[in-house]
């Protein structure tokens, strides 16, 4: 059979005996909405569990408005989303002056004007105020202490919004549970202590794929944090395989996600009742590979369809290496795979949590890596580097013979699998 997945902008593409395929699982194919612009401006005008967008700010009469939106590492049409978003708060007597755009990096590195007009459109750019959150900014501002007695620190940009609206994407996330939501604020917009503290949690077995539950500290965590920032209004956007809008959720903040991970959940788990060999994953192409950080993500939600020491076989280009110094410090720094999971959860750092993450993947599986990273990068982190996925079918072969069982995963990034035990 001949495959063909996403690597950066382009595709790898190689040919596998159909005896080897025990199947391509992806995401059941679903249509782009046909009208995206009649869908989003619908479900400003019909919100869940709150008064429509209009009836709030005649309500509030904002001076000071403030959207946050997601960054370059989550996908999605954010420039058609913040278009019609702001034509609508114009339309509603806001002045272009009084509304600014935070990009929610988190502890991500900021984004450069050319990806901001990749990523939100030039309209937004040319006519609206935009900055980079700063997770180590002198400026944060202190809102409260949360139940765990993490201390909350926040943009103070935001701190200083009268109306505050975030705009993100739902999709599987490794240690929350599901990406969009509440992330927009923890880790969006807060301190890096803050987020450290919050993302520590990750060596508790509660911290895994889709876990949204009420055992999950981290998600809970995150959603304290946005109910004591108050959001006011949310956008929240799915999408199919090919990252087209499918689905918005506008309203209440807790409510219009929730909504949208049980959409995502019936529509999107992708059912498997039998574990393989080998796994072939591709993280989803650009900007889902842009780096080792963000692409990793694919192993954590492919690593339950092999076998307990089967292979992984990840690609990815990371154009931009691994992109997370203290991730990339630990790997290094470790002698072996056994020494990344002895950690002391009140000295992990943000990267550290990855690295803890990236022993747990390692003790599981070989994981050989198609990257335009140096292979003594790779290998220095303890991924084993190929040329090619061909090099990797010979390495599979030569470890399980020529009838090994692999699926194919185009789109790691999207992934949410569910093991069907009857």
């Amino acid at each position: 059979m001949n495959i063909r997945l996403k690597y950066g902008e382009v595709y790898k593409e190689f040919v596998l005996p159909d005896k080897n395929i025990l199947g391509i699982l992806e995401m059941q194919h679903v249509d782009a909405v046909s009208e995206p612009e009649n869908h989003i401006s619908e479900q400003l005008h019909n919100p869940i569990s709150t008064p429509t967008l209009k009836d709030l700010i005649n309500k509030k009469k904002p001076k000071n408005i403030v959207v946050i939106v997601s960054d370059i590492t989550r996908p999605g049409p954010f420039a058609l989303l913040l278009k019609i978003m702001l034509k609508e708060l114009i339309s509603d007597g806001i002045t272009k002056e009084n509304t600014h755009i935070v990009i929610a990096n988190g502890t991500h590195r900021k984004m450069t004007e050319k990806e901001m007009r990749y990523h939100y459109g030039d309209w937004v750019i040319d006519n609206f105020s935009i900055e980079n959150h700063d997770c180590r900014a002198d400026d944060l501002v202190h809102v409260g202490t949360m139940r765990s007695g993490n201390e909350l620190h926040i943009n103070k940009r935001v701190s200083e919004a009268d109306f505050l609206i975030t705009i993100g994407i739902i999709s599987p996330h490794y240690f929350a549970g599901f990406s969009g939501g509440r992330k927009s604020i923890l880790p969006g917009i807060c301190g890096y202590e803050t987020i450290r503290q919050n993302h520590s949690n990750i060596v508790h077995d509660y911290a895994s794929l889709g876990n949204v539950g009420d055992d999950n500290k981290i998600h809970l965590e995150m959603s304290e944090a946005a109910e004591m920032v108050g959001v006011d209004f949310t956008v929240q956007a799915i999408l199919n395989e090919k990252k087209e809008l499918v689905r918005c959720f506008a309203g209440a903040l807790d409510e219009a996600f929730y909504e949208g991970v049980k959409y995502f959940k019936d529509r999107n788990s992708i059912k498997f009742s039998e574990k393989s060999d080998a796994v072939i994953v591709s993280a989803g192409g650009y900007p889902k590979d842009l780096n080792f950080y963000q692409s990793q993500k694919a192993l954590n939600a492919t690593i339950d369809l092999v076998k307990p020491g089967g292979t992984i076989v990840l690609i990815a280009e990371c154009r931009n290496n691994i992109e997370q110094d203290e991730m990339e410090k630990e790997l290094r720094n470790a002698d072996s795979i056994d020494e990344l999971l002895v950690v002391d959860q009140k000295k992990i750092q943000i990267g550290g949590h990855r690295a803890f993450a990236t022993g747990r993947l390692l003790k599981q599986a070989d994981i050989l890596v198609v990257s335009k990273m140096d292979p003594e990068l790779v290998k220095a982190v303890h991924f084993t580097p190929v040329a090619s996925v061909e090099e990797a079918f010979e390495f599979i072969t030569r470890k399980e013979g020529k009838n090994f069982t692999c699926y194919i995963v185009p789109s790691g990034g999207m992934f949410f699998p569910l093991e069907i035990t009857e």
